[in-house]
């Protein structure tokens, strides 16, 4: 009976190893579990210790003696080998799927843009606008609010609605009087830390002071935008950020008591006439020369800056403010299940949160070693081109993009061809300026992960591929990254240009050692591929609305947030990557195809439709509502709303049509 069981047991022992050492998983991640049977293994060893042992004190036998069980060891036994099945079955075993994940994100994403473009334009008339922005927003539209719709529909503005994006940035403002923001304001301004300003008055906007000439893009690209409508704005100062990393990170007890406390505005009252802004607005800014400057107004944030800026506005029990992610190697799974379908992004926006992921700190040049980050941890105006998750700097239309600085072209030399001609290869070109590189911090920043990622035999990497049973079913599996290069359709070609720059020392030299470097190349080169991956620098990636403007699939992985946050929908304009990168892959293989060539047993072939589709979507929809025009009426639509609050009659001022007007806009 005993040898039965051993022999059994062993059988099991070696059919489970066998199977899971495979790293198949119909749940995301895969899990390993050559950890759980080394403990197995010892426990088994350890149970026929124990009853080898019994057995010889119960007969006496000092000298080699058979094994032999006692019938409620033997119990015991069998109790334990079927205990042992159940748990792996447990813990392996989920219904595998005939779905793949990013069809289903794909369709939530067109149901998802659809719900978006139908409120963010309902308005066909200024008086709808009005009525549309009192349900929204629970207040009277700013004074000149006609101008601005005005202007919106002269240039062809769909969105006319969904301003979504102003109100959650200027709403930390709100709890303070226009006197306190205006001497804030000027307050930034004086301390001259890598912030500039622009002064409006009589409608005519100007720079306050001198600007680097590194800089001298940014104020004159923001002054230009602001010149197409200044005639219709109050006098005010505006704080205007020159750095690409965004500055102010206010830690929650803060931030929530300003979010908590916002200045009541009366119930919108159709009866009531415009008011417009206070007369004599000049006169209320405080002058430079006479605010008194604190040279620690600014810090610079020494490095890591994740839990000193970038996670303090997380509530104190969140994940990122209670825990540390020490082991940078370990692929932290409940940091992705809030935002993601398995392994691919399901939400963009959450995605770069960095309240309930920890992990994200060694994730990023922004939380790991910023190139120029000098913060504050007060609720200060400061205008900034992007921000990332946690910061609470004003967003704007970037200059760079305005001014198209890097601008989509194509000619005879550099065609951009329809999508089924390009070349089949995921291409990225770049340099190492996401952070300033120390004590081997590159080794976690987007950009060099990347590279490392497609260019290395680096281990074993989660995959999503069919069974290779003859069914629809898929499943993710661990496999070696040569492996699925090999097998991938789409082939991938990434590598840094120029020089390695942003280290020093033994940074720069093990960077020269680790990657190739390239010539820089024309960004027309681009159009030549199918896919073209967009990532972050120190700031925001200021091509990436150059690439959805392409017949490309942008596929892009990001920390920072811009403007037009909402805009475009992840999975129906670009395709989302996460920041570990652990979905790029599987997402090569849906689009691209896996093993066609070779009849790999776990051959798919590529939905190059599906990939065309989103090509051409976010190109068409990007030609819509990511224009100059847009930037423009953005900004307009902003500054208006920044005039009222910094106003004194902050909750008299406004627009009002009238209630005859508005209350035929309502049948």
């Amino acid at each position: 009976m005993s040898a039965v069981l051993i022999a059994a047991f062993a059988f099991a022992y070696i059919g489970v190893l066998r199977a899971l050492g495979t790293g198949v998983s119909y749940s995301f991640p895969p899990k390993s579990t050559v950890g759980l049977v080394l403990c197995l293994t010892l426990l088994t060893i350890a149970l026929i210790l124990y009853l080898v042992t019994d057995t010889n004190i119960e007969t006496r036998i000092r000298t080699s003696v058979p094994v032999r069980l006692g019938r409620n060891q033997t119990a015991a036994f069998v109790v334990l080998l079927i205990a042992f099945s159940i748990g792996v079955v447990v813990y392996r075993h989920q219904p595998p799927t005939a779905d793949h994940p990013i069809a289903t994100l794909i369709e939530l994403a067109a149901i998802q843009h659809d719900t978006w473009e139908s409120q963010a334009h309902r308005s066909k008339s200024l008086a709808e606008a009005v009525v549309h922005y009192r349900q929204r927003y629970k207040r009277d539209p700013p004074p000149n609010f006609d101008k601005w719709y005005n202007f919106a529909v002269a240039r062809s503005s769909i969105v006319i609605d969904d301003y979504d994006n102003i109100e959650e940035d200027l709403a930390p403002f709100s709890s303070f009087n226009p006197d306190d923001l205006r001497l804030r304001t000027v307050t930034v301004l004086a301390t001259n830390t890598d912030v500039s300003g622009i002064r409006i008055r009589d409608g005519k906007a100007e720079a306050i002071s001198a600007v680097p000439e590194e800089h001298a893009w940014v104020m004159q690209g923001a002054i230009t935008m602001v010149q197409q409508f200044a005639e219709f704005l109050p006098d005010m100062d505006l704080a205007m950020n020159l750095h690409d990393e965004c500055r102010v990170a206010v830690p929650h007890a803060h931030l929530q008591d300003a979010l908590d406390n916002p200045q009541p505005y009366p119930t919108p009252d159709p009866s009531r006439v415009s008011q417009d802004f206070s007369a004599n607005r000049a006169k209320k800014w405080p002058s430079l020369d006479s605010v008194r400057t604190d040279p620690q107004f600014f810090e610079d944030a020494r490095p890591p800056t994740f839990q000193t800026y970038g996670s303090i506005a997380c509530p104190p029990k969140s994940r990122a403010r209670k825990e540390r992610h020490w082991q940078t190697k370990a692929f932290c799974s409940k940091c992705t299940e809030p935002h993601s379908m398995g392994a691919f992004v399901s939400n963009w926006t959450l995605s770069a949160d960095p309240c309930h992921q920890p992990d994200i700190a060694n994730l990023h040049g922004m939380h790991l070693s910023p190139s120029t980050m000098m913060g504050t941890h007060d609720v200060v105006p400061i205008f900034s081109q992007s921000r990332a998750p946690g910061y609470i700097d004003i967003r704007y239309p970037s200059p760079w993009n305005y001014m198209e600085k890097t601008k989509y072209e194509f000619d005879e030399k550099y065609p951009d061809p329809h999508f089924e001609d390009k070349e089949d290869v995921l291409f990225w070109r770049g340099t190492t300026s996401e952070g300033v590189t120390i004590q081997g911090t590159w080794k976690g920043m987007l950009r060099q992960r990347l590279v490392h990622l497609l260019n290395n035999q680096t281990s074993r990497h989660p995959i999503m591929l069919p069974k290779g049973d003859h069914t629809d079913n898929l499943e993710y599996v661990l496999k070696r990254t040569t492996d699925i290069k090999k097998y991938l359709a789409t082939k991938t070609d990434a590598r840094f240009v120029d020089k390695v720059v942003s280290c020093a020392g033994q940074d720069c030299r093990d960077q020269k050692k680790e990657f190739w470097f390239g010539d820089d190349m024309d960004l027309r080169s681009h159009w030549q591929y199918r896919y073209l991956f967009d990532a972050d620098g120190p700031g925001f990636s200021p091509r990436f609305i150059p690439f959805l403007h392409s017949n490309s699939v942008v596929f892009k992985a990001a920390l920072f947030r811009e403007w037009y946050e909402g805009r475009l929908t992840a999975w129906k304009h670009f395709v989302p990557v996460d920041l570990r990168l652990h979905d790029l892959f599987s997402t090569l293989a849906y689009f691209g195809g896996y093993g066609v060539d070779d009849r790999n047993k776990r051959m798919m072939e590529g939905k190059t439709k599906a990939a065309e589709k989103i090509a051409r979507d976010g190109k068409v929809w990007t030609e819509k509502v990511l224009r100059k025009e847009d930037m423009e009426v953005y900004m307009f639509r902003l500054l208006l709303e920044w005039g009222r609050l910094t106003d004194d009659k902050r909750t008299e001022v406004g627009f009002r049509l009238g209630r005859g007007r508005e209350e035929r806009s309502e049948l």
